[in-house]
């Protein structure tokens, strides 16, 4: 009988529990060489771009998607958009940054008085648009006049190449209670649109 019971406590002493834990998202290096990475921090919180998948089936719903008007190239005088988002977990953020035309270059572009729309829609200003999800309530938020920067460190197409590369930060405002305010800071994307999301 003692034989037994060496094994079972051996066996049962032996095992230890072990945790799964889910790493924490940290922001990719800043970059200028076309990485297609992004990543920012909203009140704290670490967001990274993520797929997910569409709700009826199809392709993938991309967490880094460029967008630019039809007449950006050559003199980049037209739309440009980023989104960044979580599209993989039920509780995902995003947030875009628009810019309403690079025609001046690299460099500095005061982000503006959002009005929530995006793409040629209106007058628009270079504006931050984010989506925050938590517990299950999500909020807009929006920026006003002067509430934050997105600067340019790369825009060119050249050898086959397109490469967007540059960091914003910004204040916004929920769009429906405009006194509730979050801060992004370390904003950070270095986008090759030739081969992103193909």
């Amino acid at each position: 009988m003692k034989y037994f019971f060496l094994p079972f406590l051996v066996l049962l002493f032996g095992c230890t529990k072990t945790e799964t834990t889910t790493p924490q998202d940290t922001l990719p290096p800043i970059t200028q060489v076309g990485a297609n990475t992004a990543g920012c921090v909203i009140n704290g919180k670490v967001l990274v771009p993520k797929n997910g998948s569409q709700a009826i089936g199809g392709s993938a719903a991309y967490g880094l998607k460029k967008t630019q008007g039809m007449n950006f190239w050559p003199n980049k005088n037209d739309y440009w958009q980023l989104e960044i988002a979580n599209k993989k977990d039920t509780n995902g953020s995003g947030i875009i940054l628009w810019i309403k035309n690079m025609s001046s270059g690299n460099g500095d572009y005061l982000v503006g008085q959002s009005n929530g729309e995006l793409y040629a829609f209106g007058s628009n200003n270079n504006q931050i648009i984010a989506g925050i999800t938590e517990n299950g309530i999500s909020k807009t938020y929006w920026s006003s006049p002067n509430s934050g920067l997105i600067k340019i460190n790369r825009s060119d197409l050249a050898n086959g190449i397109s490469i967007y590369s540059g960091t914003f930060n910004c204040s916004l405002y929920n769009k429906d209670n405009p006194t509730e305010t979050i801060q992004v800071t370390d904003g950070r994307f270095d986008i090759n649109g030739l081969t992103l999301n193909n």
